[in-house]
């Protein structure tokens, strides 16, 4: 069976916890904006990561991987930042929307040109009903499912089926608590990169930011690979020493 649907590893797919969703807030914004923005992002079902600073949504791009990105607001300098963020991020082509507020008002056609010519799925407009906003919002999310395998499948060793949330190594069903599942399917989606232990808090508490005592992650990284080991896959996850873990299936079994 697993011979029969073998894929490469998708680059970005769909959250079995949700979509991903990051609100990137100008830092001239309007603060009474801020608030039914992110509610209207939430009506979409998703989960919403809010920040001021693109320095901070560049460490959630490469972290947390989300699937769409909202600009509330525009400034001269924003197009050349996505076009430097879009070519660093290794996840590919992040797609996102510009929402414009008061703060823009009296430029939105140039802003408007400005975010469609460097990618921008839609601009809306300031004083446009955020219902427009959510639809456009669940378009993009609708369209990345459509395109997204359902199932993450790397050769005949390991398949994830995010529909069933059921797991098979080297041809062995295993069972795997919720938190777990979410835990191999990252790293799984990130075979051979170095997952810190932040990283890996944000994963079981869905990117939350959650502090996590040292012994909670060592005693979760032991039982997913004391799973692993009983599978068959002995060696496949990585102390990756001050560093993190390494997550390493062999490319052919």
């Amino acid at each position: 069976m697993l011979a029969q649907t073998r894929a490469p590893l998708p680059i970005r797919t769909e959250s079995p916890q949700g979509p991903r969703i990051l609100l990137l807030v100008n830092a001239r914004t309007n603060g009474k904006t801020i608030v039914p923005v992110e509610m209207a992002l939430e009506r979409t079902g998703g989960k919403v990561m809010r920040v001021t600073e693109r320095a901070q949504a560049e460490q959630l791009v490469r972290r947390w991987d989300p699937e769409v990105m909202i600009l509330l607001g525009w400034s001269t300098t924003t197009g050349e930042w996505l076009r430097h963020l879009q070519f660093a991020s290794r996840q590919g082509e992040l797609p996102f929307l510009v929402v414009g507020d008061s703060a823009g008002e009296g430029h939105e056609e140039t802003n408007a040109v400005a975010a469609l010519e460097v990618g921008a799925q839609a601009y809306i407009p300031a004083g446009m009903g955020l219902g427009i906003l959510t639809a456009q919002v669940c378009g993009v999310l609708k369209k990345l499912r459509t395109q997204a395998p359902v199932r993450v499948v790397q050769e005949e060793n390991l398949c994830i089926d995010l529909v069933s949330l059921r797991v098979w190594i080297l041809g062995q069903e295993i069972r795997l608590p919720r938190r777990l599942f979410y835990l191999l399917y990252y790293f799984a989606t990130h075979p051979d990169e170095v997952v810190s232990n932040e990283q890996i808090a944000d994963i079981l508490w869905g990117g939350k930011g959650t502090y996590l005592a040292p012994n909670t992650l060592v005693v979760k990284i032991y039982r997913l690979r004391k799973i692993l080991e009983s599978a068959g896959a002995k060696g496949w996850l990585e102390t990756v020493h001050s560093f993190g873990y390494r997550f390493s299936p062999p490319k052919n079994v």
